[in-house]
C-alpha cells in the first residue's frame, strides 16, 4: 500500500469514527460539521469526501 492509499484510507477512518460518534451522541449527522471537526484536526478533506463516507455507512443520502 503506497503511503498517499494508506493516508486516504487513516483520513476516511478518522471520518467514519467522527461520524459514528455524532450520529450516536446527537441523532443526526452534518457533513459540513464533520468536514470543520476534520480540518481542525488537521485533516485535509473537503465535503465531497466526507458525503462520500457517509453515504457509504448510510448516514446521509
Amino acid at each position: 500500500m503506497s503511503a498517499r492509499h494508506h493516508a486516504a484510507r487513516q483520513r476516511r477512518t478518522f471520518i467514519a469514527r467522527v461520524a459514528r460518534t455524532m450520529h450516536r451522541e446527537h441523532g443526526q449527522v452534518s457533513p459540513s460539521e464533520i468536514t470543520h471537526a476534520a480540518i481542525c484536526a488537521g485533516w485535509k478533506t473537503n465535503n465531497t469526501e466526507v458525503r462520500h463516507v457517509l453515504t457509504r455507512l448510510r448516514l446521509h443520502r
